[in-house]
């Protein structure tokens, strides 16, 4: 089996990735009710019953609002910080049950290896993770203000990546949000913009990249074309001609490989 994901969904509807390799399924995050992110497991081929665990970026309800209920239902337990268990209140919720990841600290659920990376936003104890699977890896980050040195060498040596491009700021500027929520954006702890992103494209970015997801969009303050454009032309100017560039929608992705299958070793008669 490849090591691989598939984003279910993305923005503020709801966000959730499915992770998979050698047998082993975990979901980042259950942002969408509990029957929707079973129905999308479903027509993704995927039994909601065989994912094996949920890592919690943070609790904001786009990211954890499914959570409980999709633990409940399906015996599968949850994992995040500490942060995350009481500012989601968890406590309060039947759940299969929750593992505790502090940044720094990874985690191994089956033939997968999550460690959780520290980023700045606006949440109790938020973290990305970076998913596993023998030599290769896949960093996850979405809502941060900013990317850290933390999270950029985290994903130093990622084969693929998720990262968000949430708007563009003079969409944002001229839209229709209040001036404290825009503040609350643009702010150290708030989102990244496309612009953000292509800085990071341009000089940062792992040159062992070969998938980038870029994922998060707000439908109000962005658009998929000037993310794609603001990527392309970064990825140009770094001379990066061989990574994939994938843009999210609401409905999520295609499978995205991290590292294809590879053929089992043939026996060779002497």
């Amino acid at each position: 089996m490849a090591f691989r994901f598939r984003v279910l969904g993305s923005g503020s509807s709801g966000n959730a990735t499915l992770v998979e390799a050698a047998g082993t399924r975990v979901l980042i995050d259950a942002g969408l009710g509990p029957r929707e992110l079973a129905e999308r497991l479903q027509s993704a081929g995927v039994d909601p019953g065989s994912v094996q665990a949920v890592f919690l970026t943070h609790e904001h309800s786009d990211h954890a609002r499914g959570a409980a209920s999709f633990s409940r239902k399906w015996g599968v337990r949850l994992a995040g910080t500490r942060g995350t268990y009481a500012a989601a209140g968890l406590g309060a919720c039947e759940i299969a049950g929750y593992d505790v990841i502090s940044a720094g600290e990874t985690a191994t659920v089956g033939a997968l290896r999550v460690t959780a990376v520290r980023v700045p936003h606006d949440a109790a104890e938020p973290v990305a993770f970076v998913v596993g699977y023998g030599d290769d890896c896949l960093g996850h980050a979405t809502d941060l203000g900013h990317l850290s040195g933390e999270v950029v060498e985290a994903f130093r040596d990622c084969r693929a990546l998720l990262v968000e491009s949430n708007y563009d700021p003079a969409l944002l500027r001229d839209g229709p949000y209040p001036w404290s929520l825009k503040e609350r954006i643009l702010g150290a702890q708030g989102h990244l913009s496309n612009g953000d992103v292509a800085r990071y494209l341009a000089v940062d970015l792992a040159s062992a990249c070969e998938q980038l997801v870029l994922a998060h969009l707000s439908q109000k303050n962005n658009h998929p074309e000037l993310v794609r454009m603001s990527a392309e032309q970064a990825l140009d100017r770094a001379g990066r001609d061989d990574v994939a560039l994938t843009i999210t929608n609401a409905e999520g992705t295609g499978w995205v490989d991290v590292a294809p299958a590879r053929p089992p070793e043939q026996l060779r008669l002497i």
